[in-house]
């Protein structure tokens, strides 16, 4: 819906984003399966500790997979995704990936379109440039059958179509 009011997308924003929290999400649900192992040799403790660290890492990442693919869908919104990215990034995924995504996308500045670009030509410093006060008067004959000024490139005259010299 908003993706076509603006010129730039966040894409560097959104894909580290998004390969950050995808490689959390497997990191996490590594970690479950490690705890899962863990657990029966002892007696459910290691599960505790190793799966509910994985559980969390899963959360989080799928929550910066959320808000990365609503940064993309809704790129005016950067600061809230952005904002979403970075903390969860924080405190859950320990991704620099998704960090940099999170920093990238809250510095993201959207081009609406229809708008100036950002970048144009550099503005010219020092006085105006002035055009020449006069013209340079353009050549010109009298025709020697019927007395019409005639343009000095032109081989006939318009007006009888006298052959000029």
């Amino acid at each position: 819906m908003y993706q076509n009011q603006v010129q730039n997308e966040p894409t560097a924003a959104y894909w580290l984003s998004m390969i950050g929290g995808v490689l959390g999400l497997l990191g996490g649900l590594l970690l479950i399966v490690a705890g899962a192992v863990v657990g029966v040799f002892t007696f459910g403790f290691g599960f505790a500790a190793i799966g509910g660290l994985g559980f969390w890492i899963t959360i989080c990442s799928a929550v910066v997979i959320y808000a990365a693919s609503k940064l993309k869908s809704n790129p005016l919104e950067h600061s809230k995704w952005g904002a979403i990215i970075l903390v969860f990034s924080i405190i859950g995924c320990w991704s620099i990936l998704d960090f940099i995504g999170g920093i990238l996308a809250l510095v993201y500045k959207p081009n609406l379109v229809g708008a100036q670009p950002q970048y144009g030509q550099p503005q010219q410093y020092g006085p105006p440039q002035q055009q020449a006060a006069y013209a340079q008067p353009q050549q010109t004959r009298v025709c020697p059958q019927c007395g019409r000024i005639v343009q000095a490139n032109e081989r006939f005259c318009p007006n009888c179509g006298t052959q000029q010299f």
